[in-house]
């Protein structure tokens, strides 16, 4: 017994409560097989610039939304109060959804119905709005906390459905470029508020600018928040106008994801042994950057629309 406290590695994970050592470890293991897929598939070698960037987006949503589901099963009770009460079966829809997470995270990073999945899932979190998180919202308009978590799960929405929008086939044209609209919408919205809110309130942390400060130690502080603001502003207001869609979207994804290490990982090691202020943070702001990512890959080619648009003057 002594030998095996003696070793770091088992000190930490015995440290660590089973909950989050689950969620950790499916979602690791979502996260290993979409970066080796990526690799394997020669994705990385044929992608060019920030397309490897773009790459990267089925992954950084698939993992957390693995792991998010796996707390159905190890948080049920909890999970299960947040079902509307008029809605029957909580503790069934609990299960079913968390079930439907993993099975998602791995259809994304695998390419097995990722279509389908993704189309779910863009319905799933669309429901999460209309029926949990806007009525909580309507019932206290001045709590901004409310307004984030509901723009939160609606820019969650907004992402499988670009990507949905991304893997639709030609002979969808109308229904492809509604459904990239609508995630364009889904996603820009946030993307702007959240602009506002960290400029208003740099303290608090950034990314998805929930209610907990950034920690004083973290290097930087509030100049990440102000990043995030600025990088937000400009990209969300690009989005919502329709200009260089591609580009705007790949550089917000990429100020989350330098949010991600600079700020959340930190946080994540420091807080390994929570769920709420570990894990979940980490995942979270990692699954906004998926989502922005997949909006991204979306988007046209600022080369090609300007192809598509002469095209069209001709005939």
């Amino acid at each position: 017994m002594s030998g095996s406290l003696g070793n770091p590695l088992a000190v930490v994970a015995y440290q660590i409560p089973s909950q989050v050592i689950w969620s950790y470890s499916v979602g690791g293991l979502v996260f290993a097989i979409g970066l080796a897929g990526i690799f394997a598939r020669g994705d990385w070698q044929k992608a060019r610039a920030f397309d490897k960037l773009i790459l990267f987006g089925p992954l950084f949503y698939a993992a957390p939304i693995a792991a998010f589901g796996t707390e159905h099963f190890t948080l049920t009770p909890m999970i299960a109060s947040l079902v509307p009460s008029w809605i029957p079966w909580h503790m069934f829809w609990a299960y079913f959804v968390g079930a439907c997470f993993i099975a998602a995270g791995f259809s994304l990073v695998t390419g097995i119905q990722t279509r389908l999945a993704a189309s779910l899932l863009g319905l799933t979190f669309f429901l999460f709005v209309v029926l949990m998180d806007a009525p909580a919202w309507a019932q206290n308009p001045r709590d901004r906390f409310a307004a984030i978590l509901t723009l939160r799960e609606l820019a969650f929405s907004g992402g499988p459905l670009a990507l949905a929008a991304s893997l639709s086939g030609s002979g969808e044209k109308s229904g492809k470029n509604v459904l990239a609209t609508i995630a364009r919408y889904f996603v820009a919205i946030p993307v702007v508020f959240y602009s506002f809110e960290q400029f208003l309130h740099p303290d608090r942390v950034p990314g998805v600018p929930l209610e907990p400060l950034t920690p004083q130690w973290i290097f930087g502080h509030a100049i990440w928040t102000y990043v995030a603001a600025v990088a937000y502003g400009v990209t969300g207001i690009l989005l919502l106008v329709k200009k260089k869609t591609r580009a705007a979207a790949t550089w917000c994804g990429l100020s989350v994801l330098l949010v991600e290490l600079v700020v959340y990982v930190p946080i994540g090691i420091v807080e390994r042994a929570r769920l709420d202020r570990g894990l979940n943070y980490v995942f979270d702001t990692l699954m906004f950057c998926g989502t922005v990512l997949l909006l991204a890959g979306a988007m046209p080619r600022e080369g090609s629309a300007k192809s598509l648009a002469r095209e069209g003057i001709r005939h």
